[in-house]
């Protein structure tokens, strides 16, 4: 990758940083200042998971950012967080060429088990910053749970734990960087996983923490552990339970995405029936802004697989309030 390319490589200046970033309050650029502008809780709606919402305050500044770690030219089979690639898009890497066996792994708690040394290093060895800009940067990105006011800390610690994840200052899941982050600060482990990857002739992509590859050749049993090895070595964990071997051609699942019979990509019936459902709900009370933008967010992540879906609830979704 050519850091070079981004206007935050080798800056030496807090001044001009805060300048790229439109900071005008000195306040934004503190560790304990950014930690009251998240909330983190746990989300129950459906598996339990750590969110943790930047303020608009906040979120505006990371905003920026992103658009400047965008410059990184990463490599085309990495689907994080880069501007015009979906997880859709992901999917239909792995449509076609004969690779029908498929070998798919999840990162267990990813972004919390980023920490924030993690994100320090990529900025000053990666990005040649100088050591107080780095710092600013990663107070912009990174979250200490210890300082931030949470409204049931046990809860969130008691998950973290479940997870086991030691780390309380880490990668801010639900920040706009958080995504582009989560590769470039770990693009060594990924690094890697490709050129074991290259070396077996088998395909791989990269969406945030689910790693999928593809080979009209059988994925030996050699090649996974290599792969669990890797991961391993950089502190990292799998989820044991989405850990998946597919060897039948058609039909299959990759990030989120069914890929038919046909080969086409196609929405899953459960977001399928989440739109509905919400559809109806809001039917009932068009009033009910959350509601609206449950399904404003499941018609858009949809349209990614497929962009003439639901064209009567599209329509009312984004054209009616």
């Amino acid at each position: 990758m050519k850091y070079s390319d981004c206007p935050l490589y080798g800056l030496q200046s807090k001044k001009m940083l805060k300048r790229l970033l439109h900071i005008e309050d000195s306040k934004l650029t503190k560790q304990d200042y950014i930690a009251s502008l998240v909330s983190p809780y746990i989300d129950k709606s459906g598996k339990p998971r750590l969110i943790e919402p930047p303020s608009e305050e906040l979120k505006a500044v990371q905003k920026r950012l992103k658009n400047l770690l965008n410059k990184i030219v990463v490599p085309d089979n990495v689907f994080s967080g880069v501007r015009g690639r979906s997880y859709a898009d992901n999917a239909r890497m792995h449509i076609g060429n004969g690779r029908r066996n498929l070998f798919k792994i999840d990162l267990t708690a990813f972004f919390p088990s980023i920490d924030r040394e993690t994100v320090y290093r990529f900025f000053v060895e990666d990005l040649n910053c100088s050591s107080d800009v780095a710092q600013i940067l990663t107070n912009l990105t990174t979250i200490d749970l210890d300082k931030a006011k949470i409204s049931n800390r046990n809860e969130v610690y008691l998950f973290l734990s479940s997870k086991k994840v030691t780390t309380r200052n880490h990668l801010i899941s639900g920040a706009p960087t958080s995504q582009i982050m989560s590769y470039l600060v770990n693009h060594q482990m990924f690094d890697e996983m490709q050129a074991l990857s290259d070396r077996n002739n088998i395909f791989m992509t990269v969406y945030v923490d689910d790693v999928t590859f593809s080979s009209e050749h059988w994925i030996s049993h050699k090649f996974t552990e290599q792969i669990h090895k890797i991961i391993k070595k950089y502190k990292y964990k799998i989820s044991s339970s989405k850990v998946k071997k597919c060897t039948k051609l058609y039909p299959k699942l990759v990030t989120g995405v069914v890929i038919d019979a046909n080969g086409n990509a196609v929405i899953k019936n459960a977001m399928r029936l989440k739109i509905i459902n919400e559809y109806n709900q809001l039917l009932q009370n068009p009033n009910d802004t959350k509601c609206r933008q449950r399904l404003r967010g499941l018609l858009t992540a949809a349209r990614q697989v497929n962009r003439h879906a639901f064209p009567t609830i599209y329509k009312f979704a984004f054209e009616s309030s």
